[in-house]
């Protein structure tokens, strides 16, 4: 899922990521029923505590540029705010 990235925390191992779906399907939509302003949030919860979690949010974000170089997952996180990116929608919070 195409999406930029709006906001992001660290919260006991647990990972939120904040974003607006850029898809072109999502842009399309908007653009037929004329929601101009109404993008919905969408929310990425990772639980680094989960070995097979903890390697994809370790993955994802070693390919992201903004986040080369940073020390720690705080930083890292930080970095990619404000980035236009590809997340997994396996990851996504629903409720």
């Amino acid at each position: 899922m195409l999406i930029e990235i709006t906001a992001a925390r660290i919260q006991e191992g647990i990972i939120e990521i904040y974003g607006i779906d850029v898809s072109e399907e999502n842009l399309q939509r908007m653009e037929r029923s004329r929601d101009d302003g109404v993008e919905q949030e969408i929310q990425f919860l990772f639980d680094t505590r989960d070995s097979r979690t903890y390697g994809y949010i370790r993955r994802w974000l070693k390919t992201q540029k903004a986040a080369r170089g940073k020390e720690t997952w705080g930083s890292a996180v930080q970095a990619v705010v404000g980035t236009i990116t590809e997340v997994s929608g396996r990851y996504r919070n629903w409720e």
